[in-house]
């Protein structure tokens, strides 16, 4: 059964309301942009420490940013995993480094213009890949078909190497099912629904 991380975007005007009555999901996954790596400026990093306060789930924190350590130790204390994207730059193996001097677990994400080859030598020392859907930086895009091959590319690393493969955006309810990953982020789909607790249901089970 996959893993469903309820997507969401470190807005300013961001309010706990949005999640009462919601059940059933494994991860929170915040989205921070500095409108410089992405167009989008949302850096409202309080939220980390409201969702710790919330509750116990896991908090994945997805950094759209060209300076992601400036951003991790004002997030330390509130997170658990921390992922940044590969094409930043060519510091990834320091970013990985400085991350698990802290006993943080660590994410790597490519675009969808990215090749998953470049992700390779650093597979063996992260804890999750994400794979981006979209094109990242909004919400309720569509999603790119040929996301689901990377995700394939991934499965044999993981054979022998333990990390979870992510997808985030443009997830819904139909191509839930040819994503072959471990965990599914959702925003659009989940918040959308009518019943969102049965539609991470059905994304699990997927």
């Amino acid at each position: 059964m996959k893993e469903v991380a309820i997507s969401i975007h470190a807005t300013e005007d961001f309010s706990l309301d949005i999640l009462e009555e919601i059940q059933g999901y494994d991860y929170f996954h915040v989205d921070i942009m500095d409108g410089k790596f992405v167009d989008s400026r949302k850096n409202n990093l309080d939220i980390f420490k409201l969702l710790r306060t919330y509750n116990n789930i896991p908090i994945i924190g997805h950094f759209m940013v060209m300076d992601p350590l400036s951003y991790f130790k004002k997030v330390l204390d509130n997170i658990d995993v921390f992922t940044f994207h590969i094409e930043v730059n060519d510091q990834s193996l320091l970013y990985i480094k400085k991350i698990k001097k802290f006993n943080k677990k660590v994410g790597i994400a490519i675009n969808p213009d990215t090749e998953v080859n470049k992700i390779v030598p650093y597979i063996d020392l992260v804890d999750l890949v994400l794979i981006m859907g979209v094109h990242p930086g909004y919400s309720g895009q569509k999603f790119i078909p040929e996301t689901a091959h990377k995700v394939d590319e991934l499965i044999p690393y993981k054979e022998d190497f333990n990390f979870k493969i992510e997808v985030d955006g443009g997830v819904n309810l139909i191509n839930a099912k040819m994503l072959n990953c471990d965990i599914l982020s959702s925003a659009s789909t989940i918040f959308k629904a009518e019943n969102p607790s049965e539609v991470i249901k059905i994304l699990k089970e997927s």
